[in-house]
């Protein structure tokens, strides 16, 4: 099988919680060491521009999927030359997950850093869209990556991170944005995408919304009730006056539980 549905299937399995079969499992993650260490060989394709790094950002996806099971170790890591810099997105995504993971590893915490400033780094927003600064280049689709896909997998690798909680929300709006027609790019977009929503929603709107959320624009306002309508809904308001006292400023209040969108 293609090593890289094997590390989709391995990392999506535990992502959702969903256990796999005991004889597939160890069939999936003897593949996928046996690559790591070379007793396997992929003589796959890629584009000229990748095959400088086609090899190490392959291998650092089966570490990631092999970590989620307790089968990696710093070891592996030899055969790959270190340079985040150079690398796709989501090969730093998988290399943040790896440094969180498995100890071990020569200057952990400073590649650990570094790797999250990096991240950062390659952060941008057009309005409320994610964006990547280096996107075009990420573009990796004989690998099923795309920057569609790594918005969601930056979500699934920071949800749980304290340093990175007030941006969550930012994160997430930023991924839906880069939605067309309700739905992202590629399968695989969506499936890291669906993930992510999930593990979003779990951590951080458990509570259920009740109450009455109130909308003020200037002079006017009006409100959404919860009971009356459990899955959302419309709140028009007449458009303020260009000049002059009321201030157009938009206010939106929740009164009782939960945390709605806006």
């Amino acid at each position: 099988q293609d090593g890289n549905v094997l590390d989709i299937c391995a990392t999506a399995a535990h992502e959702a919680g969903q256990p796999l079969p005991d004889a597939p499992r160890e069939r999936m993650l003897q593949a996928l060491g046996a690559f790591v260490e070379g007793r396997v060989v992929r003589n796959a394709w890629s584009p000229a521009s990748a095959r400088g790094l086609d090899l190490d950002v392959r291998k650092l996806a089966a570490i990631e999927a092999l970590s989620r099971h307790g089968r990696a170790s710093a070891r592996q890591l030899q055969s790959i030359q270190i340079a985040p810099n150079l690398w796709p997105t989501a090969a730093l995504i998988d290399w943040l997950r790896i440094l969180k993971r498995l100890d071990g590893i020569p200057q952990r915490e400073q590649r650990l850093q570094e790797a999250t400033t990096l991240l950062r780094a390659r952060l941008t927003y057009a309005g409320t869209t994610l964006k990547f600064s280096n996107e075009d280049a990420d573009f990796w689709w004989w690998q099923m990556d795309s920057a569609d896909a790594n918005a969601a997998r930056l979500i699934l690798a920071v949800v749980d991170d304290a340093a990175w909680k007030d941006e969550l929300p930012r994160l997430v709006q930023g991924a839906l944005g880069r939605q067309h027609r309700a739905a992202w790019l590629t399968t695989t977009a969506n499936l890291w995408g669906v993930l992510a929503l999930n593990r979003f929603a779990a951590r951080f709107e458990s509570q259920p919304v009740t109450g009455r959320s109130v909308a003020t624009l200037g002079a006017a306002s009006a409100t959404h009730d919860w009971a009356a309508a459990r899955k959302g809904g419309r709140l028009m308001l007449p458009w303020p006056a260009l000049a002059g006292p009321p201030a157009g400023s938009l206010s939106v209040t929740q009164q009782g539980s939960g945390r709605p969108w806006l």
